[in-house]
């Protein structure tokens, strides 16, 4: 028990004599910063510097046609090795303001690599035609420290014209901000620029309102959320690209609008442009769109909700993709192998009409998927070719058309056919299973079915031919069609 007790003892003494130099050690780094034991050092800077094109710093905001800031991360010998934490703001300055100037604070706290440790630096870069202006921001790398509130601020006068203006802004882990208030108590000024672009790693991306760009956006962020918080923008191009953050679109009117992302979430108002979308395993939900709607290779794994389509929508090949449309007014052409494909809407006006309006594919459509799902409202006006087409799954259908040929084929998948009361076409069905008439009361079985179906509306020569390999086809009149 006696050498138990004395080894406990010299035990406790060994900690406690471990912790004292820990101790000592850690005081000197916070009392004298800079100071290296065991290649790590103490930083702790809280400074702010002002570069204004009054102290000939660089010319007046509106002499270029370009500025890029970059937050860089250099290592010691001054290559840059990717970007950096600081957060940037462009905004358009108090009304006060005479000159443009830059303010750049860094506030870093916390422990460095001494092997690693850079200083602090600014450059300011004009293009030889002195059109381009590049700001460049070498931050202190740091190891386990707090470098959050370090940011670099552009204040533009506000009788400076920048709408003929590149911005263009680069950083890591800082996010970017685009306008806003120049101060706590005071009114946002509009920041309206020619074109915007920021690419930030982990940071996220914002546009207040008042901001503007006349010809184009291009955003990216790996993992920051994208967000405009105007209600309405218009430019000419606009592209936002995320990895895994969310993205939040205002109604956007544009020429064209690229959405490229992977694991995000994507949530948007009306757009008024052709849309492209390039996702995977993420989800988007959008308003109306007017212009077309094309979905490229990339798609799989994806949930999209549409409105209105004015246009055409194609998604040629996707591998696993759900789709809710209310409408499309053009070319349907969808390829997957799984998923789930809905196109129709119902809703009831706020008159004394009891009767439920419905929306649909409104023109020629060609949906095919191998094991995927097709509910699909095909509308009055339809009198174009319409092709359903599944190897396992499930379709159904309904056709308020009496115009075109419509063909719905499914391998092992069981077909269900609502048809409006009005409608006027010849069918042709076809399966091993049976096929259910339900207005007849009618069940037949492992064989082809010719049938005359007559309604109010004049008949023009439809055919509509529906087979299925062994699964069940189910037939139905309704007096008042609905998509449900």
């Amino acid at each position: 028990m006696k050498v138990k007790s004395g080894f406990l003892m010299y035990l406790f003494i060994f900690i406690g004599l471990v912790l004292g130099a820990c101790l000592i050690m850690v005081a000197i780094m916070l009392f004298s910063p800079g100071t290296s034991i065991f290649g790590l050092e103490w930083v702790s800077e809280n400074k702010i510097g002002t570069y204004s094109s009054y102290d000939s710093d660089f010319d007046e905001i509106s002499n270029y046609d370009t500025v890029i800031i970059n937050a860089l991360q250099n290592d010691t010998k001054g290559n840059n090795i990717g970007y950096g934490y600081y957060n940037v703001d462009i905004r358009v300055g108090l009304r006060d303001a005479v000159n443009t100037n830059f303010v750049v604070e860094n506030k870093v706290q916390g422990l460095v690599k001494t092997a690693e440790k850079t200083e602090y630096s600014i450059q300011f870069n004009i293009s030889e035609d002195k059109k381009t202006l590049t700001v460049n921001v070498v931050q202190i790398n740091t190891w386990l420290a707090n470098s959050g509130a370090s940011k670099i601020t552009l204040n533009i006068p506000e009788n400076q014209n920048v709408s003929n203006i590149n911005f263009i802004v680069n950083t890591g882990s800082g996010n970017v901000n685009f306008g806003g208030s120049a101060g706590r108590d005071s009114e946002p000024i509009a920041l309206k620029a020619k074109s915007l672009t920021a690419n930030t790693t982990s940071g996220s991306i914002s546009v207040q309102k008042l901001t503007t760009a006349s010809s184009s956006v291009n955003f990216k962020s790996n993992s920051g959320k994208i967000t405009f918080l105007s209600e309405n923008f218009t430019t000419i191009t606009m592209s936002v690209q995320s990895s895994s953050g969310t993205i939040t679109l205002p109604n956007i009117k544009a020429n064209s609008l690229t959405i490229s992302t992977e694991k995000s979430i994507v949530d948007g108002g009306d757009i008024n442009a052709n849309l492209t979308l390039d996702s995977s395993m993420g989800v988007v939900r959008l308003g109306n769109v007017t212009g077309n709607v094309t979905g490229t290779e990339k798609l799989n794994g994806t949930d999209i909700e549409l409105g209105t389509v004015s246009g055409e929508l194609g998604i040629p090949s996707a591998r696993n993709v759900v789709l809710e449309a209310k409408e499309v007014k053009g070319f349907v052409n969808i390829v997957t192998e799984k998923g789930r494909i809905y196109i129709g809407n119902s809703y009831k006006e706020p008159t004394s009409n009891p009767d439920t309006i419905s929306t649909g594919i409104s023109s020629r459509a060609n949906i095919t998927t191998t094991s995927g799902e097709i509910k699909v409202f095909i509308t009055s006006d339809n009198n174009q070719l319409v092709n359903l087409t599944t190897s396992s799954g499930k379709i159904t259908a309904y056709i308020a058309s009496s115009n075109g040929n419509k063909n719905i084929t499914t391998n092992n998948g069981n077909i269900e056919v609502y048809l409006a009361q009005t409608t006027s076409l010849d069918l042709i069905s076809e399966t091993k299973n049976q096929i259910t008439f339900d207005w007849e009361e009618e069940i037949i079985k492992n064989n082809i079915v010719y049938k005359e179906i007559r309604g109010n509306d004049e008949f023009n020569n439809a055919i509509l031919k529906i087979k299925s390999n062994t699964g069940k086809i189910d037939i139905e009149r309704l007096t008042n069609l609905s998509f449900n």
